[in-house]
């Protein structure tokens, strides 16, 4: 997609990803619907890195054992090769997306943690490999903390029936698939104190014991009440002084529960957010440890807030509008590359 050829409607406003050139790639996560029509022109205008939302995680990739399923991801790939774009993989580990094959024996019953690493090293080393120079970064393992649980690590199965060590395993299989690729832990909330204490104490761990774990993914799932830009900046700069790089992953700002939305109300808090995003890329650009930030997603025509029956059904948490077009947020994210 040539951008001259991009619709007059998109290319009057000044696009932001060579705003942040000097920076950072700015991304946006998209399934492949987005990569046509009015969506596609979007993306390949405004960004220059893209993240599969859903199209690389274990059960579209791997829905049965051995079979795999690469043409959604591989769709996505191909968009953002043809126009140089960044490319991030997301995700090789997470509770909530596991298939449940992992967990069967091959003649019934409950498979041991050994085959269950075994499964892991094969759909690692298959999908990673896959895109072996290509994908720069992986996020490696997704939400696998709980501050309230002893350890820190997640009372999930992974941590039942593997223990500790899957892990550490998974880092290892994924720098075995690509060497060079960088690979992250990423979570959510990484700006509570209790969160970030139990993230900072994971990582440090696993490098002290030279697993290669290259940075951490901050999803800020944030909305337009908290967190402060202060505790952000403040965050990057704990996980920085680890000699970790930091990624924002998952950037969306909701304006907050539906009830809060009256007619009366929306202007104002369409304008705060748009204050606060101006806010936090202030501090990404000044932060050179930031080494990536990624939307997820595009507009607030399609947005997981929006999505099922969510508590922020009706939200309006992206840079541009239903319509694609730049929001109030928009103009102040550009004004902060500045």
């Amino acid at each position: 997609m040539a951008r001259e050829a991009v619709p007059p409607e998109i290319a009057r406003h000044a696009p932001l990803a060579p705003m942040y050139a000097h920076r950072f790639p700015l991304g946006a996560a998209v399934e492949p619907r987005h990569l046509e029509g009015a969506d596609g022109h979007l993306l390949a205008w405004h960004f220059n890195a893209v993240v599969a939302e859903n199209a690389m995680k274990p059960p579209r990739l791997q829905p049965a054992e051995g079979r795999f399923d690469f043409a959604a991801a591989d769709r996505i790939v191909a968009f953002a090769e043809e126009r140089g774009m960044t490319i991030r993989g997301h995700t090789l580990l997470w509770h909530e997306e596991t298939p449940d094959w992992f967990w069967r024996a091959p003649g019934g019953g409950p498979a041991s943690g050994h085959l269950v690493l075994e499964r892991l090293r094969a759909h690692i080393l298959a999908v990673v490999g896959r895109y072996r120079g290509r994908v720069h970064a992986w996020d490696v393992v997704n939400e696998v903390v709980d501050p309230a649980a002893p350890g820190c690590l997640r009372n999930d199965r992974w941590l039942q029936v593997v223990g500790p060590r899957y892990v550490e395993a998974a880092f290892r299989y994924a720098h075995e698939a690509d060497p060079g690729a960088r690979l992250f832990v990423n979570d959510f909330e990484t700006t509570q104190p209790a969160k970030r204490d139990c993230l900072l104490g994971l990582v440090r761990d696993l490098r002290a014991r030279g697993v290669p774990v290259h940075g951490m993914g901050h999803q800020m799932h944030v909305d337009v009440d908290r967190p402060s830009a202060r505790e952000v900046d403040g965050t990057l700069a704990a996980f920085a002084a680890l000699g970790l790089d930091n990624h924002v992953t998952e950037l969306d700002m909701s304006l907050g529960p539906a009830p809060r939305r009256a007619p009366g109300d929306e202007t104002a808090l369409l304008a705060r957010q748009a204050a606060r995003y101006g806010e936090f890329f202030r501090v990404f650009a000044a932060r050179p440890d930031v080494k990536a930030v990624t939307l997820w997603g595009l507009s607030d025509a399609d947005t997981w807030l929006i999505r099922g029956a969510r508590q922020g059904s009706g939200d309006k948490p992206l840079l541009f509008d239903a319509n694609r077009q730049p929001k109030a947020a928009y103009r102040e994210v550009a004004g902060a590359a500045r």
